[in-house]
């Protein structure tokens, strides 16, 4: 006689249950790192570190989306820790987000570089892979202009760098 728990649908249906109580997207977006990091086989950090990276993850998110909100470095350095690129050149998956957000909007080289007040050459270096650090303030121009949230251009990067794996 197998338990509840033993049924791996049992299972997904109560994760998802949990999820779908989650209102906040910075919330979400730690969830999401922290069951990858689990299905990777990474270690995790201890549980008093995962309370205080899941209130960062919120904060941070939130400081994205409000411009009010100040994103306090400790919680924008303690989130870069975990969620760091490992010295991974994210150039070309960077390009490839930008492109295609670019694209599914129908916008020209031209109108993204006037709508993020970057210069046209910067656009062109940037899909083509070319630029390898990019500031905060800046990513969050590129993403305003491409008009979606920075944490959706962020794991728009990260798919296209899985994919290159």
């Amino acid at each position: 006689m197998t338990t509840d728990s033993d049924n791996p649908e049992f299972l997904r249906q109560e994760i998802r249950a949990i999820l779908d109580r989650v209102n906040d997207r910075g919330s979400l977006l730690y969830f999401h790192w922290l069951l990858n990091r689990i299905m990777e086989k990474e270690p995790l950090p201890s549980i008093e570190e995962l309370k205080k990276l899941q209130g960062a993850f919120v904060r941070v998110a939130e400081g994205f989306r409000d411009k009010r909100k100040e994103i306090h470095r400790a919680d924008f350095e303690l989130v870069v820790k975990y969620v760091s690129t490992g010295g991974v050149d994210i150039a070309r998956p960077l390009g490839k987000a930008v492109k295609f957000y670019r694209e599914e909007r129908r916008l020209t080289r031209l109108q993204l570089s006037k709508r993020c007040r970057m210069p046209l050459r910067g656009i062109i270096a940037l899909e083509r892979g070319q630029v390898k650090d990019l500031s905060i303030p800046r990513f969050e121009q590129l993403a305003k202009g491409l008009g979606v949230d920075p944490g959706e251009l962020i794991s728009k990067v990260m798919d296209f760098e899985k994919a290159k794996r």
